[in-house]
Parts: C-alpha cells; sequence; structure tokens
C-alpha cells in the first residue's frame, strides 16, 4: 500500500469561515437519510453527543484506556455491539453512552442518524446516532456530571465545532490499495487527536452542522478493496 499525505486546502475551508449551527444541523439532519451497508460486517453504534454552551456547539469524545487490548488510548465516541436485547441502534447507542460515561438516557436528545461506517480492522459496521445533551442537565459551569467507567474510559474530550472546522485541524491522508485511492480522515483541536472510523463519522457531523454537501457514504468503495 501506497500512502500520500497533505493537509486539507479547499476553497471551502481556506475561504470564508464557516461557522456550526443547531439550527443548521437540525435541519441537514431532518432531511438526511442515513445509507446503511448491512453487509460489510457486524452491527454496532456509537452515539455522537453534543453539548450547547452559550450557543456554541461542543463534540464529546471519549479516551479509552491504554489497558485496554482493543483501540487503547483511542479518541472516540462512546458505543458498541449491538446485544441480543436491543431494540435498534438508538437503543444500543444509548446504553452504551451510559455504560461508558454515565449519560442518563433521559438528559439526551436524539437529533438523528448519519451514514453507517464500516471498520475495515474490527469487521464492524458503525451505526452514528447524533445526540444533543439537555442544557438542564448541564451544571453551574456547563459540564455535564459524567461517570467514567473504570478500567475503560480515562477521560472525556469536549471540543469545539468551530475548533474541528480550523482548517488547520484536519489532516487528509490519499492511499491507495489494490489501484483503489481512497481517503482517512484524522482531526487534531485542544491536543486530542480524532482519527480512523471516528474521524469519518466526525466529518459527516461537521459537514451538515455547517450546511456542506453531504459526499459519497464511508464506503462507497470498500467492496473495491475486497
Amino acid at each position: 500500500m501506497s500512502s500520500e499525505s497533505r493537509a486539507s486546502s479547499s476553497e471551502s475551508r481556506a475561504g470564508k469561515r464557516e461557522l456550526p449551527s443547531l439550527a443548521r444541523l437540525r435541519e441537514g439532519l431532518a432531511a438526511f437519510t442515513p445509507r446503511r451497508a448491512p453487509d460489510l460486517g457486524r452491527p454496532a453504534a456509537v452515539l455522537a453527543p453534543l453539548l450547547c454552551r452559550q450557543g456554541e456547539l461542543h463534540v464529546m469524545f471519549t479516551e479509552r484506556s491504554q489497558s485496554l487490548r482493543a483501540h487503547a488510548g483511542q479518541i472516540s465516541f462512546p458505543g458498541g455491539k449491538v446485544e441480543p436485547g436491543d431494540r435498534g441502534m438508538r437503543e444500543t447507542a444509548l446504553r452504551e453512552a451510559q455504560e461508558e460515561v454515565g449519560l442518563d438516557p433521559a438528559h439526551a436528545e436524539l437529533l438523528g442518524e448519519l451514514d453507517d461506517v464500516p471498520t475495515f480492522v474490527t469487521g464492524y459496521v458503525i451505526s452514528p446516532v447524533v445526540a444533543l445533551i439537555d442544557e438542564r442537565s448541564l451544571g453551574p459551569e456547563g459540564r455535564y456530571p459524567w461517570r467514567l467507567s473504570q478500567g475503560e474510559v480515562v477521560r472525556v474530550h469536549e471540543l469545539p465545532m468551530r475548533d474541528l472546522l480550523e482548517p488547520s485541524a484536519l489532516r487528509v491522508e490519499e492511499r491507495e490499495r489494490d489501484g483503489v485511492r481512497f481517503e482517512l480522515y484524522s482531526y487534531t483541536a485542544r491536543g486530542a487527536t480524532v482519527w480512523g472510523a471516528t474521524a469519518r463519522i466526525l466529518h459527516q457531523l461537521l459537514d451538515l452542522a455547517v450546511g456542506r454537501p453531504v459526499g459519497p457514504p464511508p464506503w462507497h468503495n470498500v467492496r473495491s478493496l475486497k
């Protein structure tokens, strides 16, 4: 596999500053039909929790413990595989968020869902669910009382969406495999780096938050790589 790295420099990012908006995100998610790929792996779901402080959107991520066997130290959304008793992806995402960070499902307003994202190494297909944390559940400093799962989550990162939209925050790697070119995203803000499947989910979330056209699904050329 050959690789070529480049920083994002599209005119839309380098020109007029794009500001995220909760109203725009609501509108975008309401009109968006998630594209599914159940044949590409075992079903899983994640919750992309958003907090709105003084009109500014923040995205919450977990940082996994270095002692874990899988995805040690990775910054990601809370989530996991679908269990037999789960009644759909939304219930899986809410259950996992409650187990990992203590989010009360009653405090999460589900805004919509994003495209499925396959994980090439672990063989899962992730269905992302976007949720807004109820402002009434936040403390005096706008903080949610997270309760981290010991041994699994070491901290949470609440990154301002405007920071993630800075041109310098995004890095795109162009790679080629078996003659098929594809892109890998990573985002860095406030010392935290988001990569892999989580970055692909974040990329689509940011597009919707600023009203950019949503591109092809993350798995559009996966079958060509098999």
